[in-house]
């Protein structure tokens, strides 16, 4: 007998199989589309995450990017104000008023894109704010105090354009000066 022609009993038990139904072959490709489509839905959900946390960071860097983009000009600027408060300091009548109205335009122009001056009178000593130049003793004072304001400190916002330099109470005691 040929190949082609071979029977049932012909064919060893256990090889023989069913060819698969249409309806058997369409649940397997339906349940991996299914796999398919959920593998694609996850991938898809977490590129929208990422996404959305690329659109967020974005947004805040350049919110800074605004609200710091006069940094490096306003602490170039800083020195030009030292010198119009020295020079009201030695200029008196018209010429004093003079300044002092440039002075004050100034400090508006610096105030308008958030410049702050750093309060340092009758505070503690903070060593994020301010500078200690000289430690003096101070019978009047508690140790830590500022005694003297050497000169300004500003801050941009949030951040120090310059720390203020300060003359600091210290009486022998331990101080965090």
């Amino acid at each position: 007998m040929s190949d082609e022609t071979r029977t049932i009993e012909d064919v060893p038990r256990g090889k023989l199989e069913a060819p698969p139904s249409a309806e058997e072959t369409l649940r397997e490709e339906l349940e991996a589309s299914r796999k398919k489509g959920e593998e694609l839905l996850t991938r898809m959900k977490y590129l929208q995450a990422e996404f959305d946390n690329f659109r967020k960071r974005t947004s805040r860097e350049s919110e800074a990017l605004v609200k710091y983009a006069h940094e490096a000009l306003v602490a170039r600027l800083l020195p030009v104000l030292d010198e119009l408060e020295a020079a009201l300091g030695s200029l008196d009548g018209d010429a004093g008023a003079g300044v002092r109205m440039v002075r004050d335009n100034f400090w508006r122009a610096l105030e308008e894109v958030g410049v702050q001056e750093i309060p340092v009178g009758g505070r503690p000593f903070d060593p994020f704010l301010m500078d200690c130049v000289e430690r003096v003793p101070d019978a009047d004072r508690k140790d830590g105090d500022v005694k003297e304001l050497v000169r300004r400190g500003y801050r941009l916002h949030d951040r120090v354009l310059r720390p203020a330099q300060v003359i600091v109470v210290r009486n022998g005691g331990d101080s965090n000066a």
